[in-house]
């Protein structure tokens, strides 16, 4: 399938720091300040725990318009660097308006942090990248270009977040932003090998990021693997129209994943 098939493309474009589970995962030191505060920002701004969001129909039908209209002006064409620009800003607010945060925390027993919010961007993010690495030509330039941007538009999210929440401490700040960097290279690498391998890999490739090796429940992660898997499929059958030229993803619900 094109995912796992640009599995491979996706790994090689990360940069490769050196990187042992043991290191990033059992002697993880303790992260203190920002990524344990309350993920309040995430609730003030409706991305988690909103209740009240807009009916996901009503909002991609005026954004539609909108960017049609936008894009008819300024001239943009489905393979121009700026076009795939605001495909991935596009992508990326996907997930981070449109995932139901509160489920994961609930039904995952994450604490309301920082943290967490970030391990379930990062995890959804993760199979953004993998999708975009199937578009493009041989080389996969359009592919390579398009995850990038996605990443940058996350790290820029995590920024703009993270000095709300860290405003008193500018410099423990970034160095907490640093360490993030380096375990989601280190998630992107465990993921591609858990994707490409069987369910029993996988589950070990969350248990060890998205759980941190805190979590004794195999129902959970085998509930997981199953939506990770669910997802994965759904974007592979999304056509480029789908998912570049306009994009419409349509992320399935973690409550309707049942083992």
């Amino acid at each position: 399938m094109q995912c796992t098939r640009a599995v491979a493309r996706l790994s090689g474009g990360i940069a490769r720091t050196t990187w042992a589970t043991q290191h990033t995962y059992k002697h993880r030191p303790a992260i203190l300040g920002l990524l344990e505060q309350p993920c309040r920002l995430c609730s003030s701004t409706g991305v988690v725990d909103n209740p009240n969001k807009t009916k996901p129909g009503a909002a991609e039908a005026a954004e539609g318009g909108i960017l049609k209209r936008v894009l008819n002006k300024v001239g943009f064409t489905p393979n121009t660097k700026a076009r795939l620009k605001v495909t991935s800003h596009l992508l990326y607010e996907s997930v981070a308006d449109k995932i139901n945060y509160v489920t994961f925390f609930r039904d995952f027993n994450l604490p309301n942090t920082f943290n967490s919010w970030f391990l379930v961007t990062e995890l959804h993010v993760w199979l953004l990248l993998m999708r975009s690495m199937a578009e493009g030509s041989e080389t996969g330039e359009d592919g390579r270009f398009l995850r990038n941007c996605i990443v940058e538009a996350m790290w820029g999210d995590v920024n703009t977040r993270a000095k709300k929440l860290g405003a008193h401490n500018p410099s423990r700040t970034r160095q907490q932003i640093e360490t993030l960097s380096e375990q989601f290279q280190a998630a992107l690498i465990a993921y591609d090998e858990g994707i490409m391998s069987d369910d029993r890999v996988l589950a070990c490739a969350l248990w060890r990021r998205f759980f941190e090796m805190n979590c004794d429940d195999y129902a959970q992660i085998e509930r997981l693997v199953k939506y990770v898997r669910q997802q994965a499929s759904m974007l592979d059958s999304l056509p480029r129209d789908q998912f570049i030229v306009k994009p419409k993803v349509a992320w399935f619900e973690l409550d309707k994943c049942k083992v």
